[in-house]
């Protein structure tokens, strides 16, 4: 008995040793989110002149008591991840204030920015590549050793294909495709090492584009086209860099079920609960009761409850690069 007791004495030691180094070394995970109106917080407020901005009635309204910038009814993704993670909401990096303590989360995103300089320029918002400008700012306060506490999360580049709907021709797949390689290498050389990048959603299956209900099938080839493409890159980057961990969410096939069979994902209705959201005028006409009964928010955003099925897929391929 005493030979057992002493094995269970030391066992216990080694446990409770065990569980205070590996409970020092375990880091405060932290997120940055980069890109566009999917995950831009309130960014474009403090832009000036900016004309692509989510601060009007009735943006917001599901949550909370004024338009918060965020372009939805409530919730976006980058709330929702945060609050299964347990950090509070990410901050917009435009509103950081010299020589105040970094928060646990800093967002980027800039509504109507796109990988490509040229996308929406002159509607003040802040691309994908200046993003990655202001990070790099935000580098050279965050001590080396803690970068990879981090994990960056992005959804850039819908809007290089929006922004040519009309003429489908004139979007560059290819420069796209050079921009997020080339913006992944450069997150590595800053030091990040988990990095999840998000599809395109179909953007064929959007209220402003969609006719009785039915995809634009020539349109959501083009971004089926793109998040082939993109995907490769995020997982190649991932293998070609030492360290480095990369994950991609399927958005896009998601979304697109919810708007071709609603009731199975407990929406009533595919379409859009704000039709006259984007136009800035009347913006409270047709509005719906209730916005969780539908996919799309205004015409081209999602509602909060369409984010929050898809942050479970977010959830799930962030636990893969931990």
């Amino acid at each position: 008995m005493k030979t057992w007791s002493k094995i269970l004495v030391f066992v216990f030691a080694i446990l409770a040793l065990c569980a205070c180094v590996y409970g020092k070394s375990v880091p405060q995970l932290r997120t940055i989110y980069m890109g566009d109106s999917i995950f831009d917080v309130g960014t474009n407020k403090y832009v000036k002149n900016s004309v692509s901005r989510c601060d009007f009635v009735p943006y917001g309204k599901t949550r909370y008591n004024k338009p918060s910038g965020r372009c939805s009814d409530g919730f976006i993704i980058p709330d929702l991840i945060n609050k299964v993670i347990g950090l509070p909401f990410s901050k917009p990096f435009l509103a950081l204030k010299a020589g105040s303590q970094l928060p646990l989360s800093i967002n980027f995103a800039s509504d109507g920015s796109g990988l490509l300089d040229s996308t929406h320029s002159d509607w003040g918002v802040v691309s994908f590549n200046e993003q990655l400008k202001q990070l790099g700012q935000l580098v050279n306060k965050i001590p080396m050793m803690n970068l990879n506490d981090f994990v960056v999360v992005i959804s850039s580049g819908g809007n290089d294909i929006a922004a040519n709907l009309q003429n489908l021709a004139n979007v560059d797949l290819e420069a796209m495709l050079v921009l997020l390689e080339k913006g992944l290498e450069q997150l590595y050389k800053y030091g990040f090492r988990k990095i999840v990048y998000s599809s395109l959603g179909p953007l064929g299956c959007v209220p402003i584009v969609t006719s009785d209900g039915n995809c634009v099938r020539e349109i959501n080839d083009l971004v089926e086209q793109f998040n082939w493409q993109a995907r490769e890159i995020v997982l190649g980057v991932a293998r070609k860099f030492p360290g480095m961990r990369g994950a991609f969410v399927d958005g896009y096939s998601l979304i697109k079920s919810y708007v071709e069979n609603p009731i199975k994902f407990g929406f009533q209705n595919g379409g859009g609960c704000c039709p006259n959201c984007l136009s800035h005028k009347n913006t409270l006409s047709g509005l719906c009761r209730n916005p969780s009964d539908y996919v799309f928010w205004d015409l081209i955003h999602p509602t909060e409850h369409t984010y929050t099925l898809v942050t479970k897929e977010f959830m799930k391929q962030i636990k893969k690069i931990l």
